[in-house]
């Protein structure tokens, strides 16, 4: 059990004392509860060791349940993310983990590397769910079309999750070009994730969780638990409540100070660390197959690997957030009277920036048009307004912001969630929003 969870001894300690206690006939035995979360910085580890539980939970092998190598079809199916009694919902961490095993299978074509890509397109896919969709059906059938391109490219890409003995070069060729077209279909299901999980999920799981499971348990996993709305937390405490003794609850987050008090009043807590400079290795080392030197050596951590592999990319999301709020800046005569509007209208460059239609222009060519241009770079509108956020409370941190300040960030928050609801709600093109948000930003 979890041999792929590295550099976490303590929560791996726990969660297999917490899990054999779950099969202890003893009184005394800690058990794993059926409401848990799981909490620590990004990257952690924390849904490597959520997946495993649910494999493991239901593990139909009475004599070794849970070893990795299992070979009971329950365990087989669950490695491969495409077990019924599995339910995956939230928004998804780290999209870019795609291009990582895609460039991990490049280096090192072998049945392990293939496995690592399917499992992390599959990760994308099961938020598509049918059960998920319970009257949601028009929200589902924009995604139905790439869950129909991801499914078939898997078969062409690896029949036998991975390369055949004595592969020609044209069959490589034909596997790598299946691989990128797989990327790109699940680039494009990315876009349509809800930036926060809906009630219309935890209402469908609610629903799904009530039906018998096809094997031993059901296992729900949320991820990114603490990013809901009111009505979605609400439905969720109602569920946790009373859980069904047929399903196991896994909440996952990198931020647990965010969640409200009574929802993890009703969880048992296991604490992920971040990784020190080894464990980051280890983890480069072991599962990436990207060797350390001396160079590298400590300089990278799994996060900043991952996020290295995306094709618009944090450095670059946040270079264009500050040249589009520079150009904000620029086109506002208080910025030059107010003190603390002028602090920040410099720190963004306002000097130097160029007018909307050089600034837009620029953006449209860093997201390639928001991926109308490159596929690759269709969730680059949710990374950019990310930036832009990022930015903004970063400013407000800043000394001798005041109150004209202030007031002017938090309406302009307001204006770029509005461009994130229009975005994800009413599907509007992400130009015409970066264009109306720039304007809106000026006048506000």
């Amino acid at each position: 059990m979890f041999e792929n969870l590295l550099a976490q001894d303590a929560a791996k300690s726990l969660l297999l004392a917490d899990l054999q206690g779950r099969n202890s006939s003893a009184a005394a035995a800690p058990a794993l509860p059926h409401s848990i979360l799981l909490s620590g910085p990004p990257a952690s580890g924390k849904m490597t060791a959520a997946l495993e539980i649910a494999r493991v939970l239901s593990c139909a092998n009475s004599s070794k349940p849970g070893a990795w190598n299992c070979t009971c079809s329950s365990c087989a199916r669950h490695r491969l993310l495409a077990h019924p009694d599995l339910l995956l919902l939230g928004p998804c961490t780290f999209p870019e983990e795609i291009d990582a095993a895609l460039d991990l299978y490049k280096r090192a074509p072998a049945k392990a590397s293939a496995f690592f890509f399917a499992r992390s397109v599959r990760k994308i896919e099961k938020r598509f769910d049918e059960a998920l969709y319970d009257g949601e059906e028009n929200r589902l059938s924009k995604a139905l079309p790439f869950i129909r391109d991801i499914e078939e490219g898997l078969e062409a890409f690896a029949p036998a999750w991975g390369p055949s003995e004595g592969q020609d070069e044209k069959a490589a060729k034909a596997q790598l070009k299946a691989a990128a077209d797989i990327v790109k279909s699940a680039g494009k299901l990315e876009a349509l994730i809800p930036d926060s999980t809906p009630i219309y999920w935890i209402r469908s799981a609610e629903v799904w969780a009530q039906l018998a499971p096809n094997g031993r348990i059901k296992t729900i996993i949320i991820e990114e638990a603490d990013r809901m709305n009111d009505a979605a937390r609400n439905a969720l405490l109602k569920i946790l409540e009373e859980p069904p003794e047929s399903v196991e609850f896994i909440l996952v987050s990198s931020r647990k100070s965010a969640m409200i008090g009574t929802i993890l009043s009703r969880v048992r807590p296991y604490e992920f660390r971040g990784r020190d400079k080894a464990g980051n290795d280890l983890v480069l080392e072991r599962i990436f197959k990207s060797p350390r030197t001396k160079e590298t050596a400590g300089t990278e951590t799994v996060e900043s690997f991952l996020a290295a592999h995306r094709a618009f990319p944090p450095k670059a999301a946040r270079e264009a957030a500050r040249q589009f709020l520079a150009t904000a800046f620029a086109a506002r005569a208080d910025s030059l009277i107010d003190p603390g509007l002028s602090q920040m209208a410099s720190y963004f460059g306002a000097q130097s920036a160029a007018g909307n239609g050089a600034a837009l222009s620029a953006l449209d060519s860093a997201t390639k048009s928001f991926g109308q241009k490159d596929d690759s770079f269709a969730a680059s509108f949710p990374a950019f307004l990310g930036a832009l956020c990022e930015l903004l409370e970063i400013s407000l941190r800043q000394p001798g912001t005041g109150t004209a300040g202030t007031l002017l960030l938090e309406k302009w928050a307001a204006l770029i969630r509005d461009s994130r609801i229009q975005y994800e709600a009413y599907n509007r093109s992400p130009s015409l929003l970066a264009e109306s948000l720039l304007y809106a930003m000026e006048e506000a």
